[in-house]
């Protein structure tokens, strides 16, 4: 009875490591992804949810005009497009699509992907 304890706690050790590392790695993505601001250069379509639920072609929510700067909660590079999820001014959440409409991002991206 005592072996398969010690088997099964020496596991759960660095199972439980890993996902720790995990999560750090992920928390500080997500941290690193909100030092970035959308400012809006012209009217721009702002589409519904989160850029990983709505991919590429989602709903568009609403559009914003020139000036308008945004919040990121997070930064999504997708198969076929990079997508931004923001904080609207009225506080809604919805997400931007890299290449449609015109956009800044402060600091700009890296080449990478940001990664």
């Amino acid at each position: 009875m005592k072996k398969p304890l010690v088997f099964l706690a020496g596991l759960a050790v660095p199972v439980v490591a890993l996902a720790a590392l995990l999560f750090v790695l992920w928390v500080r993505d997500v941290r690193d992804d909100s030092k970035h601001t959308v400012i809006v250069n012209a009217p721009t379509p702002i589409f519904a949810g989160t850029g990983n639920e709505g991919g590429c072609r989602g709903a568009v929510l609403t559009t914003l005009e020139s000036g308008t700067k945004l919040p990121v909660r997070r930064i999504r590079y997708l198969k076929e497009c990079a997508t931004i999820d923001v904080l609207l001014p009225d506080g809604r959440r919805g997400y931007v699509v890299l290449g449609t409409g015109d956009v800044s991002v402060i600091p700009p991206l890296s080449a990478s992907g940001g990664r």
